[in-house]
C-alpha cells in the first residue's frame, strides 16, 4: 500500500476559474458571511467553528492492492481495483472490489473477482482479508456490489454471474456471499441464491444490508418474469431476505407495477437502516431499448420506485425521468461498478435522485433533486447544481451519508482527451445545501475513471472514491482515494 499526496481539492465559486483552497476557506470573510446568511441567526462564531472542523479533502490516502503474479499469462492478477467500494458506519472498515481479478484456475481466468477488506489503523489502512468465491471461476464477477452492516462486521458481496459454466458463454444465475467478522477474522457465513434461479439473471448485481445485517435486499435486473403477456425478458426483480438463525429466508419478491421487457428493475438498490424502506432503480434506458435511428428511447424512461414495509411491502412513490431527463437515477448501460445515481439517508426520510444529463438553470448538464418523506408522502426538498462550468454529466454516481447531511456525486467535465472527472461534495445547512469540496484525480488528464464508485461513513467525515483505471508509479490496476 502506497500513499501519495495529490494536489489540493478546491471549492469553486460562480466562475469555474475562481478556485479557493479548502485551507483558506475558514479565513475568507465573504464565504463566512454567505453561510451566516443562509443559517439565519446562528452567527459567525458557530459558523467559524463548523468551518474549522470541516474534514480535510486536500490530501487523500491512496490505497492500491499489492501486485500478484498470474503465471499462466505472465501478467498481474490485479485488474480493476476500485470497481466498487464500501465503508462501515464508523468509517474504520473498508471493502474494495477488483471485479476483473484473475482468480479462475482454468481459462477464462479473468473476471472471477476479489474483494479486499481493510481496517483503519493509526496513520493508514491495513489489509485485513482478501475474499474470493470458494470455487472461483472466470466471469463470476464476485464483488459486483458490496454492502456492510453499520458496525462493519457483516459484509454482503454480490457475484452476478456466479454459476458461469466455462468455457461456454452462458452466464450463471448469480449469488450473494455473506461474510462475518469475529475477533478480526473474516469467514463465509452463507451463500444466498435466488428463489427463482435463471441463467443470466444477474442476481447480486445490486445488494443492500440494513444496519444490523439481518435484512438483505438483492437485485436481479436481467431476470425474466411471467405475465399475462407471456415471458418478459430482462424485466427484472428485487428480493428481500431476512436472517433467521444462520439461514436467510426469502420474504418478498418485488417487480415493477407494470413490468415490460427490458425494464431492468433492480439494477440499483438503496435500503434504509431499519430495513423498512427500499428504493429500486429500473434502468429502462439501456442498450436493448435504444433506437439508434432517433438516438433516443421511445416511451422508455428510467424510474426510481420507493417501497415501504407496513408490514407488507407496498409501493409508496415513484419518480420517472423524461425524454429530456435521460438516465435519471443511473446509467442503464453500466454493466459493472456503481450504477446508483440515487441514494436514501439512513432513516429513509431523505432521497436524492440525480438527473445527470438534464439541463440545469445555469445551462450546464446535470443536477440532483432532493425529496423528504412527511408521513407516507414524498415532497420536493430542493436541488443542487455544482458551481463548475463545462459539465458533460453530473450525478451518474450519488452517495448520501447515513445522517443525510453530506452528499457526494460524480461529475464529468468536458476538458481533456478523456474528459475531466471529479467528485463534488455538498453539506446540508439550515436552508438547503452548500458545495463544500471538489475532489479531482491527481493524474488528470490521463484516463482514470476517478469516482466510478463512492462511499461515505455514517457522518460523512470519511469518504472513499474508487478509480478502477488509475495508475501509480508502481501499479496500473486501479486505486481508492480515502479522504
Amino acid at each position: 500500500m502506497r500513499h501519495r499526496n495529490p494536489p489540493a481539492s478546491f471549492i469553486l465559486g460562480k466562475s469555474a476559474r475562481t478556485c479557493i483552497p479548502l485551507a483558506v476557506l475558514a479565513a475568507t470573510p465573504l464565504v463566512v458571511a454567505t453561510l451566516a446568511a443562509a443559517d439565519g441567526q446562528r452567527g459567525h462564531a458557530a459558523l467559524l467553528q463548523r468551518l474549522q472542523v470541516q474534514p480535510d479533502r486536500s490530501s487523500p490516502q491512496v490505497i492500491v492492492a499489492e501486485y500478484e503474479a498470474h503465471e499462466p499469462t505472465h501478467s498481474a492478477r490485479n485488474q480493476t481495483f476500485g470497481t466498487q467500494v464500501a465503508l462501515s458506519g464508523d468509517g474504520r472498515t473498508m471493502a474494495v472490489t477488483d471485479l476483473w481479478y484473475y482468480g479462475g484456475p482454468v481459462w477464462p481466468w479473468y473476471g472471477s473477482g476479489a474483494v479486499y477488506v481493510y481496517s483503519r489503523i493509526e496513520g493508514g489502512w491495513e489489509l485485513q482479508a482478501k475474499l474470493e468465491p470458494p470455487d472461483a471461476r472466470g466471469y463470476d464477477f464476485f464483488g459486483s456490489d458490496l454492502a456492510f452492516s453499520t458496525d462493519g462486521d457483516t459484509l454482503a458481496v454480490g457475484a452476478q454471474y456466479e454459476g458461469y459454466d466455462a468455457p461456454s458463454q452462458e452466464a450463471g444465475p448469480g449469488a450473494v456471499f455473506v461474510f462475518t467478522r469475529s475477533a478480526g477474522q473474516w469467514s463465509q457465513q452463507s451463500v444466498v441464491r435466488s428463489p427463482h434461479p435463471q441463467d443470466d439473471a444477474s442476481f447480486g448485481r445490486s445488494v443492500e444490508l440494513d444496519a444490523r445485517g439481518r435484512v438483505l435486499a438483492v437485485g436481479a435486473p436481467y431476470e425474466a418474469i411471467r405475465s399475462e403477456q407471456g415471458e418478459l425478458q430482462q424485466a427484472g426483480a428485487a428480493y428481500v431476505f431476512e436472517k433467521k438463525g444462520a439461514a436467510w429466508i426469502a420474504r418478498e419478491t418485488l417487480a415493477a407495477p407494470a413490468s415490460e421487457r427490458h425494464d431492468r428493475f433492480g439494477l440499483g438498490l438503496r435500503l434504509s437502516e431499519d430495513g423498512r424502506t427500499l428504493a429500486i432503480l429500473a434502468g429502462e434506458q439501456n442498450d436493448a431499448t435504444y433506437d439508434p435511428v432517433t438516438g433516443a428511447w421511445p416511451d422508455r424512461n428510467n424510474t426510481v420506485y420507493v417501497y415501504e414495509r407496513t408490514p407488507d411491502w407496498t409501493l409508496q412513490a415513484q419518480f420517472e425521468g423524461a425524454p429530456d431527463d435521460t438516465m435519471l437515477g443511473g446509467d442503464g448501460f453500466d454493466y459493472e461498478g456503481q450504477v446508483e445515481g440515487f441514494d436514501l439517508s439512513g432513516d429513509g426520510r431523505t432521497l436524492a435522485i440525480a438527473s445527470p444529463y438534464a439541463r440545469a438553470a445555469d445551462g450546464e448538464s446535470g443536477l440532483v433533486r432532493f425529496y423528504r418523506r412527511l408521513g407516507r408522502h414524498w415532497t420536493p426538498a430542493g436541488q443542487v447544481v455544482p458551481s463548475l462550468s463545462g459539465r458533460v454529466a453530473f450525478g451518474l454516481q450519488v452517495t448520501l451519508s447515513g445522517d443525510g447531511r453530506t452528499m457526494i456525486a460524480s461529475m464529468q467535465g468536458a476538458e481533456g482527451p478523456y474528459g475531466r472527472p471529479c467528485v463534488v461534495e455538498f453539506s446540508r445547512v439550515a436552508l438547503g445545501w452548500k458545495q463544500s469540496a471538489v475532489m479531482e484525480s491527481p493524474a488528470w488528464p490521463a484516463y482514470t475513471s476517478f469516482g466510478n464508485s463512492l462511499a461515505s461513513s455514517w457522518n460523512g467525515r470519511i469518504l472513499a472514491l474508487g478509480s478502477q483505471s488509475y495508475a501509480t508509479e508502481s501499479s496500473s490496476w486501479g486505486a481508492v482515494f480515502v479522504y
